[in-house]
């Protein structure tokens, strides 16, 4: 037997080298498989978001103010009926509302009747303009809108066309196929005015501009929205047009609130008031009296324990003798005065639409920041103090202050709740904050003064 030294086959050899250069290759392969499946869905995100912020305007592009917002939802799904359109779609976020379905063909009506009323205005021309307004318009829409490019300016043109044409015929009482249906009419008046159901108003500018008509008569249809609108104010007070300022109007709720809003800055104090401040400096000279009285102001010395935003309900305020009166002849809804014991303000109507367009004025104005004051949710603010309980609202009526057609006072002191609620308000500096301060002082040297009586 020969004494034979094993030596390894080279082919083997090469087979092992060859399988574990495989294996090894197979792993690296199969990591760099896994690395860059997890770097994929960073890439796609990286990608995604690119494209994404590559879509919002450019910084150097002109900015276009937000003109209409959506109502928070846990305000809107309380209280639906003040907020959502229950006959007619305007704008984006109702269209296609299978309730609402039935006054697209009314629209298409309204077009062409519009239409016939100047029949040299162009149809090609008007959606040449629609489409040119198009990105414009989106960009007034606090949130991304999911239609198609045609199917945004045919709502743009539809709306645009049957509100011009709406209150066209309102003033002229022309025969429509709506007209004999009251409760249309009336639900298509207050769902116009909702803040989330609106076209920017300078579609409606635009579209005004465009009619074969001089010049007279594109300026009176501003008059005529103006009318159809003012004409239903749930205040009795005159509205003011002023079509240069109009105009300029972000949607019809804005149109509606520059009719009433007063120019002034904020509520005036009479100089015969003894506590009267017309500054932010001369609140707080007032908040003063209120605790450290001078002579001859009454004996106010009192920790007040409330802010002094809160002032009492009107029941309290009429036990102590202050004395409510509707105002003659009010100027716009804040014409509010405190003289003597005596507040006067504008009558107030409360019907169910009024209600509507209460709310979404304040919901505008809350959204807009049209008016650092705020008045009309100053005015909230003033309702909701005086009105606490139904007593509150048989007294407002006796004295003439509200006129409602609510026989439940109960329900009617819960709207004023309500809308307290929903309002965000610097209670410091306010378009009322004067008053509130005139009146929680009369009020709190009247109660010390029959403090003082009741000790002897």
């Amino acid at each position: 037997m020969n004494n034979q030294t094993d030596t390894p086959d080279i082919t083997v050899i090469e087979e092992v080298l060859k399988q574990i250069v495989h294996e090894e290759t197979e792993e690296k392969a199969t990591k760099a498989t896994q690395k860059e499946e997890q770097t994929m869905p960073k890439l796609s995100l990286e990608l995604s978001l690119k494209r994404r912020l590559d879509e919002l305007p450019k910084k150097d592009e002109k900015t276009v103010l937000l003109s209409i917002c959506r109502i928070p939802a846990n305000i809107r799904e309380r209280d639906k009926m003040f907020y959502e359109p229950r006959v007619v779609s305007i704008g984006p976020f109702y269209r296609g509302r299978d309730s609402l379905r039935a006054m697209e063909e009314q629209k298409l009506y309204h077009l062409r009747d519009f239409l016939a009323r100047y029949p040299e205005t162009d149809m090609k021309v008007l959606v040449r303009e629609m489409i040119l307004l198009e990105d414009q318009a989106r960009q007034c829409y606090a949130e991304r809108i999911n239609l198609d490019s045609r199917e945004f300016v045919e709502m743009l043109l539809l709306d645009g066309c049957f509100i011009l044409e709406n209150a066209i015929k309102w003033l002229n009482n022309e025969s429509d196929r709506l007209k004999h249906v009251r409760w249309a009419t009336q639900c298509i008046f207050s769902d116009l005015l909702l803040a989330e159901n609106q076209i920017p108003f300078f579609v409606v500018t635009k579209l005004i501009s465009l009619i074969q008509a001089d010049e007279k008569q594109r300026t009176e249809l501003l008059y005529i929205l103006s009318a159809y609108f003012g004409s239903n104010f749930f205040c009795f007070v005159p509205f003011h047009v002023d079509t240069h300022s109009l105009s300029g109007a972000r949607n019809l709720v804005h149109l509606y609130y520059q009719l009433f809003v007063p120019k002034r800055r904020s509520y005036q104090s009479n100089p015969k008031n003894t506590f009267a401040s017309t500054s932010t400096r001369g609140l707080f000279s007032t908040f003063k009296l209120c605790i450290f009285p001078q002579s001859g102001q009454g004996d106010l010395k009192q920790n007040i324990e409330e802010p002094i935003y809160v002032i009492p309900c009107a029941t309290e305020l009429l036990q102590s003798g202050i004395i409510f009166k509707p105002k003659k002849s009010p100027t716009d809804l804040l014409d509010v005065t405190f003289q003597d014991g005596i507040l006067e303000m504008p009558p107030l109507s409360l019907g169910p639409r009024d209600k509507v367009t209460f709310l979404n004025a304040v919901a505008f104005e809350q959204s807009s920041g049209e008016d650092e004051f705020l008045p009309f949710t100053s005015y909230v603010a003033l309702m909701e103090n005086l009105v606490k309980t139904s007593k509150d609202v048989v007294a407002l009526r006796q004295c003439g202050i509200i006129y409602t057609f609510d026989p439940n006072e109960e329900e009617v002191a819960l709207f004023f709740n309500h809308a307290g609620q929903v309002c965000s308000l610097d209670y410091s500096n306010h378009y009322l904050a004067n008053l509130f301060t005139e009146i929680k002082c009369y009020y709190n040297g009247r109660q010390n003064k029959l403090k003082d009586k009741t000790r002897f």
